[in-house]
């Protein structure tokens, strides 16, 4: 998508290629996941069986059916676009005039995603933008259609359910790894607490315990 002459909307695999690869993954056990910016590719991946699309900003609404009927989940990335648009006036002005296209675009995708019912989990292209910064992406979701809740679940239930963890991790039960996230105030009510994290357990050991406020 910011390459300097690539089409955003090229996929740089056949079909019998993506039958293959995600066959051969299925056949493993494993989950594939498609990186498509543009409606041909993700198309083609749906058509595949692949588990998820990553980014599908440009998406068009008979392909986010198929994925609704096919359970192909959307990992929107809406932070990367954020993260894209902060630094949009350092890049050269062919990928700046793509940059812009794909997060107005992207926006569109998602909101058209969520009115379809499109299964969305929560991801951020970790990498692009800074790291630890995840919460975010919750905020963002909610600003783009998904209530607080959709967006809590996205980013834990849907998530492990994408991942093929959810027997261990996702929710909060007996019998699960004991993996839990406090924050301060109800995220229901305002979602962008999610942001300033208080205390974290991983797998039943305390990691961070913020002092009383």
């Amino acid at each position: 998508m910011l390459s300097l002459s690539d089409p955003v909307d090229a996929p740089e695999l056949s079909q019998d290629e993506m039958n293959a690869v995600i066959g051969e993954a299925h056949a493993w056990g494993r989950k594939v996941a498609a990186h498509a910016h543009g409606d041909k590719a993700a198309k083609m991946a749906v058509a595949a069986g692949v588990d998820s699309i990553e980014h599908g900003s440009f998406i068009e609404d008979d392909t986010l059916r198929a994925m609704k009927a096919k359970g192909v989940y959307l990992v929107p990335t809406i932070s990367a676009i954020a993260h894209v648009e902060d630094k949009i006036a350092t890049f050269p002005p062919a990928i700046a005039e793509k940059g812009r296209a794909a997060a107005a675009h992207s926006r569109q995708t998602f909101r058209h995603a969520v009115q379809i019912g499109v299964p969305i989990a929560l991801g951020t292209d970790a990498g692009v933008g800074a790291h630890g910064t995840n919460a975010r992406e919750f905020r963002y979701m909610v600003e783009n259609g998904l209530t607080p809740a959709q967006s809590l679940l996205a980013g834990t239930a849907n998530a492990a359910r994408l991942l093929g963890t959810f027997e261990r991790v996702g929710t909060l039960e007996a019998g699960k790894l004991a993996d839990v996230v406090a924050v301060p105030g109800n995220p229901v009510a305002d979602i962008t607490v999610t942001e300033r994290p208080v205390f974290v357990m991983k797998d039943g050991v305390v990691v961070r315990r913020d002092a009383a406020r």
